[in-house]
């Protein structure tokens, strides 16, 4: 009879207990917030130096996380970088080494590579995109968000918009906006927390602060705060002093905003459920309000003003506070750091890693062996703080500095460590050699004239074909100079 009892007491306490073991909740998983400034450098952020404009929820974000020191993209040029940030692969390798025409029917970002937001969701996220796409458009709108893994959009697809924008796209279909765009992202941004707080999210908001059109910066932010600020990259410049000033501008409201997304985080008790990541797409536009500090160039250069940029990680309780971490890393990184905080699996060919273990204090030593930029015949290759620098229209003319002791890039040592430069442009070429030809765009064609009988006279000539270089003044004021076709002056 005991025996009985026995076997019918244990009989429940094991169902008991599979029962707990079955309803054990899985791992939860953290969300991932990207913020992406546009064309903001070092010299435009409180925490990276700047003494123009004060960013204080930013530089929260380095307090209560990482501050980057070596910070890259892959790209001084906006279409490419957002390119290699979604894929994890170098921009070269999907054909977008330039801009693409900024609402391009025929061609985006390639439709047989899957993005964070594919794997992201395959995980069971929720994904969306707040703000700047300038990835495709095509026929039949295959290459704009909703088709590459986003489940939600609102924003615009072309490089730029009005900070007072008539209309955006919400979905796939054009929706009236009164809103400044600044605000008006960060209000969906929070709308979105709001909709998906109960299960894990990737949500990238892509500001277009501080593109251009510089004159939609508040005025009531320039005249408090920015009336007498003159622009260090172009003394006694009264036209850059008054670029400069919107830009400021623009970056405060920027700021203010950023503010808006994190209350809404803490709101919701997601603080220390969050990844929160503050990158700009490339560095600061120099002529067009940009400043990059200490830092040599800017946007559309390859030297480290146009792809070392503001990169903070904020997690609390998983990533230190208020650390400065001096290992190069990359957005490459972002698809398998962001698929390994998901339990995914990231593409097999791609060019990041995983740089959590790294950033916890796993792993020692430097992340990456070497990086690579390739842009309108400009080359460069990082190896442990040492940088080769080449320019295809300038043969027998090498560069090389070393980062660590010359962060402005001014002393050129390639005369005295010809054996290193030749070791890094190897490199570089065999890198160089894996990738398809680049995308060069196509220098537009002049207008046809038509023909008109002798009794009419034209009372205007048909526009002349503008075939102009633009020059690209560094903070050092050296002038490099790129031939660009129309389709990149979308930026």
């Amino acid at each position: 009879m005991k025996s009985i009892l026995a076997r019918w007491l244990i009989i429940p306490l094991a169902l008991f207990a599979g029962s707990l073991h079955a309803a054990a909740p899985p791992p939860v998983k953290p969300n991932i917030l990207l913020i992406v400034g546009d064309d903001i450098g070092w010299g435009d952020i409180g925490c990276y130096g700047s003494t123009q404009i004060q960013t204080p929820n930013i530089d929260r974000l380095a307090k209560e996380g990482m501050r980057f020191t070596s910070g890259y993209v892959t790209a001084a040029l906006c279409s490419p970088s957002r390119a290699a940030i979604f894929t994890g692969r170098y921009q070269q390798r999907t054909g977008l080494e330039n801009n693409r025409p900024a609402e391009s029917k025929d061609k985006g970002l390639d439709l047989n590579l899957k993005t964070v937001a594919d794997v992201l969701g395959g995980a069971g996220y929720v994904t969306g995109l707040v703000g700047k796409w300038h990835l495709g458009v095509g026929v039949n709108k295959e290459y704009t968000p909703l088709r590459r893994g986003f489940q939600e959009f609102f924003g615009f697809y072309s490089y730029e918009t009005s900070y007072k924008p008539a209309s955006l796209i919400r979905g796939e279909e054009p929706v009236k906006e009164t809103r400044r765009s600044t605000v008006a992202f960060a209000e969906e941004a929070c709308a979105f927390i709001d909709r998906h707080a109960d299960r894990p999210f990737f949500l990238e908001v892509a500001f277009n602060a501080a593109h251009t059109p510089l004159e939609g910066a508040r005025k009531d932010i320039v005249a408090a705060r920015f009336s007498k600020v003159t622009d260090p990259n172009f003394p006694n410049s009264l036209v850059n002093d008054s670029k400069r000033r919107n830009f400021c501008a623009l970056v405060t409201e920027l700021d203010e905003e950023i503010g808006r997304i994190m209350g809404k985080l803490k709101e919701k008790g997601l603080d220390e459920k969050t990844l929160v990541i503050y990158i700009s797409d490339n560095g600061g536009w120099i002529g067009l309000g940009g400043n990059n500090g200490p830092l040599r160039g800017g946007k559309w250069g390859i030297y480290e003003g146009g792809q070392r940029v503001p990169f903070i990680w904020r997690w609390p309780g998983t990533l230190p506070a208020g650390k400065d971490y001096a290992e190069p890393v990359s957005t490459l990184d972002f698809m398998p750091t962001f698929a390994a905080m998901a339990g995914a699996e990231p593409p097999k060919e791609i060019d990041g890693l995983n740089v959590l273990p790294y950033l916890c204090g796993k792993k020692q030593g430097t992340p990456h062996g070497d990086l690579f930029w390739k842009l309108n015949g400009q080359c460069a290759i990082v190896r442990d703080q040492w940088k080769a620098v080449r320019f295809n229209n300038k043969p027998g003319k090498p560069e090389l500095y070393e980062l660590g002791k010359d962060l402005a890039e001014t002393n050129n040592v390639a005369g005295e460590q010809p054996e290193r430069v030749d070791t890094l442009n190897k490199a570089w070429d065999r890198w160089n050699a894996t990738l398809p030809p680049a995308f060069v765009p196509a220098k537009p064609q002049p207008p046809v004239v038509p023909v008109v009988t002798p009794r009419k006279k034209l009372s205007q000539g048909a526009p002349p074909h503008s075939d102009a270089v633009i020059p690209f003044v560094s903070v050092h004021g050296d002038i490099e100079k790129h031939h660009r076709g129309a389709e990149d002056n979308e930026n």
